[in-house]
């Protein structure tokens, strides 16, 4: 549903002020070109007038921009408010104000990395802090809270990031009735929310995809360790074909890629993108050697959750390097000739 009527935050007052100075326009002025009585404007910026209708609105950022085209003050409106205000749909990634911290961080890698070590080093540590002191009611609501996110992030994991940008670091928990007012807000939220998830069945959802899981977890587990009887198979190929004079390295690299990578793949979607990226650019032996060493890597980081044997129990480390030493110096993997 369309928004008609739209709250004045304080980053949205400031953003008039702002632009209107810098436009050289007095706050009767830029009432007046709106349409309004030159009072109108100064009730908005001093924070008195709370809500305004979408078409002024628009109207104040159309003369800030000198544009007469609306879905340009739309667009600039809903880049300040971090919320859709206009007829076309926006994804919840648009509409968020990206850190300064994440904003140029453009690296697949890089952003992963950042992710773990806010999870790992930061929020679980600090959610467990917390919920630690507390006594058995307090854990009760906690462990409540927590299920309700693990949830929420199962079956909506979008929504619940857009649930997560919500600066709650703002309220001065020192200022009893800001703190309390807060908690009420946030709980008329929760209120609302969980009448649609008695409405909408969530909770049957929830238990049905959970079965589903289960099933794909055990295909998973099957097509990883799949991957591992193909890598020990494909080891002992190049083995052979080294101790040869022409080995076809073009055809190994072709069953290693279909029988170990892309069942890896397979087994956890997604892999290829992070993990074994190497992949990729496969031109030469020594190409060859980092995407196996990366395998090797991957078998031994997810051992205890796909319940896998020690690689090196599989594949010795004396025949890997001999391996490793002999693609190093092997050059450009060439497609043989038909």
């Amino acid at each position: 549903m369309e928004i008609k009527k739209i709250t004045v935050t304080d980053k949205l007052r400031k953003d008039i002020i702002e632009r209107r100075k810098q436009e050289s326009l007095s706050s009767y002025d830029l009432s007046e070109k709106s349409g309004h009585s030159k009072y109108w404007l100064s009730n908005i910026e001093s924070g008195k007038t709370k809500k305004i209708n979408k078409a002024d609105l628009v109207s104040i950022y159309m003369i800030l921009l000198n544009t007469d085209d609306s879905e340009d003050a739309i667009n600039e409106i809903e880049q300040i408010l971090n919320q859709q205000i206009g007829s076309e749909r926006k994804e919840w990634y648009e509409l968020i104000e990206l850190s300064d911290e994440f904003k140029d961080m453009y690296d697949e890698d890089e952003t992963m990395e950042a992710l773990d070590e806010y999870w790992n080093d930061k929020i679980y540590e600090r959610i467990s802090n917390s919920i630690f002191g507390m006594n058995v009611d307090q854990k009760q609501a906690a462990l409540t809270a927590v299920q309700n996110f693990y949830y929420s992030m199962y079956l909506n994991p979008e929504l619940t990031l857009v649930l997560m940008n919500i600066p709650i670091y703002g309220v001065n928990k020192s200022n009893s009735e800001e703190y309390y007012a807060a908690v009420n807000d946030l709980l008329s939220v929760a209120a609302k929310y969980n009448d649609l998830a008695v409405k909408n069945h969530s909770m049957d959802t929830i238990q049905s995809w959970r079965e589903y899981d289960k099933y794909y977890e055990e295909q998973d587990k099957n097509n990883i360790h799949i991957a591992l009887s193909n890598f020990q198979k494909c080891i002992q190929k190049l083995l052979d074909a080294i101790e040869t004079e022409t080995p076809d390295m073009h055809s190994i690299l072709d069953d290693f890629i279909q029988n170990v990578t892309f069942k890896i793949e397979q087994g956890q979607p997604n892999v290829l993108k992070h993990y074994l990226k190497s992949f990729l650019h496969i031109y030469t032996g020594e190409n060859f050697s980092t995407h196996i060493h990366d395998c090797v890597s991957w078998f031994l980081g997810f051992q205890n959750k796909y319940d896998l044997p020690f690689i090196y129990d599989i594949v010795s480390e004396k025949d890997l390097d001999k391996i490793y030493a002999y693609l190093n110096s092997y050059g450009e993997i060439k497609r043989p000739l038909p």
